[in-house]
């Protein structure tokens, strides 16, 4: 079972960090609620009291929409370029000054609450690595059927899950009879990597995975500090620096090779179904071209060039936002390069244990003065449960093995 553990109470995170040195706030995070602490918002008319089944009906909306303009997806235009942040000056703070730290929540802002995607430079990961996880993968991938189901958990969230094993159609309804199961096969290992529960692919895999995850720890929480800075700013409160990230300090992430064969007679289906990720933020590395969103209300393709990785908020942080962050809603294309392959890197995804905590996880959104909740307070595994049935056949929880 994985649970969200050692929540701080929203009064006692009361500092700021940056640049290494805490400095006091005036006033506590308002969150939207007419209680203090971590109590759970009122219900009122415009709350969104079942949060699981309203994305989904989100979703669909603007994916017909978008649709209706056209289904395929195109590139930006001429006179637009995908947004790229530098966020350096966030993972070496006393290098950088606060104008060139503003200036990155700032772009980060502007992107978080129009489309919730962007793309990174500047994360510190060096080329060699990609190029060894990339090989690696290719290697694993390359084994025959038998061979990668020996390195499966039986379950489809650690280990090796076999192509058309999973269905984002489950939850994201498609009319097409192709488009039922994911055309993907992945590989997971959650973090850290020496996890018990991790199933240990071949070596030159296993090590590739295992030092690219301990380099996205930075990574995240410069990221985090990045969002919290500018929930900060829009919301116009005080909000410690690390807030995000300690609100599920315990967290684990999970880390997701994904390769897109081609699959004979399936040529004509979308190989991953739109969507948008359960959790807080996704972070994607891959050199290929598949990957679409919707901007502005129809599908563009997603540059993704080498050195670059690619993030985009999750549910989670649409309801930590009270809506001011949006899901991104993303597909991979039919168009997908063959046997392309990606890295999703899934954030706060709980942590395992013997124990079950049901009450007392998670958050209520937070909120400017005077504004009124739109979602009942929740963690990244509570809202997970939500979407069970549909994922596990009627299974009580995800994490059961």
């Amino acid at each position: 079972m994985i649970i969200i553990k050692n929540l701080l109470p929203i009064t006692a995170l009361c500092a700021i960090v940056v640049d290494g040195s805490a400095g006091y706030v005036q006033k506590p995070i308002s969150l939207c609620s007419s209680q203090e602490g971590m109590a759970a918002p009122e219900k009122n008319a415009t709350m969104i009291s079942e949060p699981h089944k309203y994305f989904p009906t989100q979703i669909k909306h603007i994916v017909d929409a978008a649709d209706a303009i056209s289904p395929d997806a195109i590139g930006l235009p001429d006179d637009q370029s995908y947004p790229v942040i530098d966020i350096s000056p966030w993972l070496n703070p006393f290098m950088s000054s606060d104008k060139e730290r503003e200036d990155v929540v700032n772009q980060v802002l502007e992107e978080a609450t129009t489309v919730g995607s962007f793309n990174i430079i500047g994360h510190g990961i060096d080329d060699a690595l990609f190029d060894r996880l990339y090989t690696a993968a290719r290697g694993f991938f390359s084994m025959s059927l038998k061979r990668k189901i020996r390195f499966s958990s039986g379950d489809n969230l650690i280990g090796y899950v076999a192509n058309r094993n999973e269905s984002v159609a489950a939850i994201h309804k498609s009319g097409s009879r192709k488009e039922q199961k994911d055309l993907r096969e992945t590989f997971s290992m959650s973090s850290p990597p020496n996890n018990d529960g991790n199933v240990r692919g071949p070596h030159e895999f296993h090590n590739a995975m295992a030092e690219y995850i301990e380099q996205l720890q930075s990574v995240e929480k410069a990221i985090k500090q990045i969002f919290t800075a500018a929930l900060s700013s829009a919301k116009g409160i005080d909000i410690p620096a690390t807030y995000l990230k300690d609100v599920e300090e315990d967290a684990t992430g999970l880390l997701r090779a994904s390769r897109y064969p081609s699959t004979p007679g399936f040529e004509d289906a979308t190989k991953l179904l739109p969507h948008s990720d359960l959790g807080t933020i996704t972070i994607v590395a891959s050199s290929e071209e598949g990957l679409e969103e919707i901007r502005d209300g129809r599908w563009y393709k997603v540059p993704m060039r080498k050195g670059e990785l690619h993030v985009s908020v999750g549910e989670v942080y649409t309801m930590w936002s009270n809506g001011l962050f949006k899901n991104n809603i993303h597909r991979v294309s039919k168009e997908a390069k063959r046997d392309r392959i990606s890295f999703p890197y899934f954030t706060s995804q709980g942590k395992r244990s013997s124990n079950v905590i049901d009450t007392d996880v998670g958050i209520s959104p937070i909120c400017s003065n005077g504004e009124e909740p739109r979602f009942p307070r929740t963690s990244t595994v509570d809202h997970l449960r939500k979407y069970m049935g549909a994922f596990t056949g009627e299974k009580d929880d995800l994490w059961d093995d």
